[in-house]
Formats: structure tokens, C-alpha cells, sequence
């Protein structure tokens, strides 16, 4: 009489099934957060472009600032220099391949349209000419879709925590 069970599964087979539903589990959740840190990420890299526009600005005689699209798809330094023709040129920024930042590409948007100049005391302004100073505190937003996440520009100091 064989009393042996060949029904059912040995704890090998339990425990493969178990490593790989946990190696299956830990790379979808780490795919699902590489979109947040993309936002981060490209948040803190905008509020960089921001200082170096305003340090570019309290370094020279011109004003410089961020300005983005209509769609908020994109942004790009800008320095104003009313010497010159046109008066509002691109400037490509540090460490950048193209004369403008893609935020598209990566799922971002931001602020639509936004313009960010300061002058050669670091004030912040809302137009290319430095004309119109920044009445209040503002925020500037980004966005994946899902969340968003703000950057304040404090009127008259033009600092940004």
C-alpha cells in the first residue's frame, strides 16, 4: 500500500511563485513613483533656472527672466536688453542641450504663459521690459497630471525658498 501524496505543490515551488510575484510587485510600484520623482526633480531643477536668471540679472545691466509657452509645455531663459533687435532674446540655459526646456517630454506641464524677469537688484517682475513689479507673492505651478507642485516667488526680494 503506497501511502505517498504526489497531489499538490512542495514549498520550492510555493516560495519561487512567492519571489517572483514580489520582484513582479516591487518593480510596477517603483514605475508608478518615477513620475512623482520626475515632478520633483524637474521642480527643483526650475527653481534653479529661476535663481541663475535672477543672479544673471543682479550681475548685468539687463534683465533676464523664465518664460513659458502658451501651453506650458516648455520654458527658457530670456535676457531683455532694449539696445538690442529684438529686445527679448532666448539665452540658452547652463547645462541645457536647446535653447528651451521640454517639460512635455517627460509628462510635465507648468504654469501656461508665465513670465518670470528680474531686474539688476534681483526684484521680480511680470513682463520682459522689468516694467510691471511683482504686486504680490506668486506661485508658480507644476504638474504631472495627477499632482502638482508650487514654487513661490516672495515679492520685492524676489527669493525663492
Amino acid at each position: 500500500m503506497n501511502l505517498k501524496n504526489t497531489s499538490g505543490f512542495t514549498i520550492i515551488e510555493i516560495i519561487t511563485v512567492l519571489i517572483v510575484m514580489g520582484i513582479i510587485t516591487a518593480f510596477v510600484i517603483g514605475r508608478a513613483q518615477s513620475t512623482r520623482t520626475d515632478l520633483i526633480v524637474q521642480n527643483e531643477i526650475l527653481k534653479a533656472h529661476l535663481r541663475y536668471a535672477q543672479t544673471q540679472a543682479v550681475n548685468s545691466t539687463l534683465s533676464f527672466g523664465i518664460e513659458s509657452d502658451a501651453g506650458g509645455n516648455n520654458y527658457w531663459l530670456f535676457k531683455y536688453d532694449p539696445a538690442a533687435l529684438p529686445p527679448v532674446v532666448k539665452t540658452k540655459l547652463p547645462s541645457e542641450n536647446a535653447d528651451q526646456v521640454n517639460l512635455s517630454g517627460n509628462g510635465l506641464s507648468m504654469t501656461s504663459g508665465a513670465i518670470i524677469c528680474f531686474d539688476t537688484r534681483g526684484i521680480p517682475y511680470t513682463d520682459h521690459t522689468a516694467s510691471t513689479v511683482q504686486a504680490a507673492d506668486r506661485t508658480i505651478s507644476i504638474s504631472d497630471g495627477s499632482s502638482t507642485l508650487n514654487i513661490s516667488i516672495t515679492k520685492n526680494t524676489g527669493f525663492i525658498p
